[in-house]
């Protein structure tokens, strides 16, 4: 299984969503794995910060990052966010599991985004 998982949105991201990551992977099924959607340099350098690895891999090799360049704000208007913001987290996320890519995608990002985003995808 793989989970997508929007590093960069949320209230508390991407420390909340790093530290989720790196407990869960633990308790997680062997065959699981967790891909962080998300600016890389900012995953990597909170990696660093928190458990003073260089690459996230070295906790875990379940553990990966798909590199974005943009992230959708909390003040973005969600329709907006979905059709400009093509390199965010959220809606490179989407198309990933529309891609079949990952089996779930998970943010705790823009609702209303998030929201629009599911309705137009179409599987």
């Amino acid at each position: 299984m793989i989970i997508l998982l929007d590093a960069m949105g949320g209230d508390n991201a991407p420390d909340a969503t790093i530290k989720g990551a790196v407990k869960a992977i633990k308790d997680l099924k062997e065959n699981t794995e967790v891909l962080l959607i998300g600016n890389e340099n900012i995953i990597n350098s909170k990696i660093k910060e928190f458990y003073g690895k260089n690459d996230i891999s070295q906790i875990s090799p379940k553990l990966k990052i798909y590199n974005t360049t943009e992230t959708i704000e909390m003040e973005d208007k969600p329709t907006d966010a979905i059709k400009h913001k093509k390199d965010s987290s959220m809606v490179v996320g989407f198309n990933m599991l529309k891609e079949g890519k990952g089996d779930v995608f998970i943010s705790a990002g823009n609702s209303g985004a998030l929201l629009t985003r599911s309705n137009i995808i179409s599987w």
